[in-house]
This record gives structure tokens, sequence and C-alpha cells, in this order.
């Protein structure tokens, strides 16, 4: 089992620049997860200055990053009905040093059954015109039907398996893998302590999904102190994971 990313959600306008970017330069499978909607990032919000600074720092350093950014409702919404939120356009069409995109995946926090239904047609035209991107998006009881069909109408994304919706719940037992050509990423309740645990659970579940394709992990809950990221927890939960892949190479 290949692990693809190893997720730290929740960086934002409280994690020095510096230090993550030391952090993720030191661990090269490193992810970041940023989250956006359109109260937290709106025109001249802390959160889009925090982003845009991170992006020239990189671009100074002539250097670049994984990065994926979370939408959520209200924006998330309206793309899932085919609607480019202005906001949104100007995060999508940041680039890196190399000028590529600046947030190489793209989750869509979306859930049936909270949000208004998504256009399936709609919203794969939108995946279609951002095909430099990988879109992340969320299989759980709610949005299984959804994502089937949109894998049945030949959409490209990757999966994440979160039954808690965002909570951070560990849930009883991880899936197993849907598909053996989709990138299957784990989230709920993972943590610097868990992590070896919560790999060795994933690696007897995702014995289908080949090497090449590759599973990830995303923790953001565990990996926070007096309720900011911690960048001493992501380093202790991104060295915990190496250690665990070293092991089962």
């Amino acid at each position: 089992m290949e692990i693809k990313y190893v997720t730290m959600s929740g960086c934002n306008e409280s994690t020095d620049i510096e230090e993550l970017v030391a952090l993720l330069r030191r661990y090269p499978f490193a992810e970041i997860g940023i989250q956006v909607n359109e109260k937290k990032c709106a025109g001249g919000s802390s959160r889009r200055g925090w982003i845009y600074a991170l992006a020239s720092y990189l671009k100074y350093k002539k250097q670049v990053i994984n990065a994926a950014l979370h939408v959520n409702p209200d924006w998330v919404t309206a793309f899932c009905q085919g609607s480019m939120p202005y906001g949104l356009q100007d995060l999508l069409d940041l680039r890196n040093y190399y000028g590529c995109p600046f947030f190489q995946r793209v989750q869509l926090n979306f859930r049936i059954g909270r949000d208004p239904m998504p256009d399936a047609d709609k919203l794969m035209a939108l995946i279609h015109n951002f095909s430099s991107r990988r879109f992340i998006l969320s299989f759980n009881e709610s949005n299984a039907q959804f994502i089937r069909e949109l894998y049945r109408r030949g959409a490209k994304f990757d999966l994440l398996f979160d039954s808690s919706h965002g909570e951070g719940i560990a849930p009883k037992e991880r899936p197993i893998s849907v598909y053996n050509d989709v990138l299957q990423g784990y989230a709920g309740g993972i943590s610097p302590e868990n992590v070896a645990e919560v790999l060795d659970g994933i690696a007897e579940k995702a014995t289908l999904v080949p090497n090449f394709v590759g599973v990830a992990i995303d923790a953001e809950g565990k990996l926070k102190e007096q309720g900011a990221f911690s960048i001493d927890r992501g380093r202790a939960y991104l060295s915990a994971a190496e250690k665990w892949m070293k092991e089962h190479a």
C-alpha cells in the first residue's frame, strides 16, 4: 500500500508560514488542507490574506508544497450547482513557482441532505474545466449513491471516507476500498498517537488499490492545541506516518 498524501487539515492564519513550509519540506508526502467558505475567506479576510502570503513566500523561496483547498458551504453549494463564486475562482487560479495550480487538489465538502442536491451535469462540467486539479469527494451514507453515479459517468476524482462528515470521529472500522482506480482517502479520529494503528487497519481494507493509485489519510481535530493547528502535533503525526511507511516498505 502506497500512501500518496498524509494531510494536515486546519492550517490557517494562526499558523506560522515559515515553520509550516519547513515542516512540509521535511516530509514530501505531507499535504496541507485549508478550509475556506464565503465567510472565512471573503475579500479582506485574514484567511485570504494568509493564503496569498503563503503563496508569495513559496514563490520567493522557489519552493512548492502539496496543498488542498477544502471548500465548504456556501461556496461548495454554489459550485456543485454549476456556479463559480468570485472569491473561489481567485483561489483556484493561484499558481505556484512552476506555474502549476497552487492547490493541486480541491475537496468539495458537500453533504446530500444538508445542502441542496448537487447538479451532476454541471458539477461534472466544472470538474472537467479544472482537469489539471484533482477533486476530492466524500464517500459516506448520504453521498454514496451520487458518487457512484458520477463514477459511472466517467468523472475523475479522489475519494474520502469520512462517516462523521468532518466531525473528526473515528468509525468503528475503516471501510473497504470502493474502486481500484480511485485514490482512497481516510479521515476521522486520526492522531499522532494512533496513526500507525489506523494505517494497519487501512492496509487490511485497501488491498484492491494498486500502488500507483494509492491511499491518503487526513487529520485535523487531533492536530490542534488550544483550538488551533499545532506545528508540533503536525510534526509528530508526519513522523509517525513516515515510520510506519518505512517499516512496511
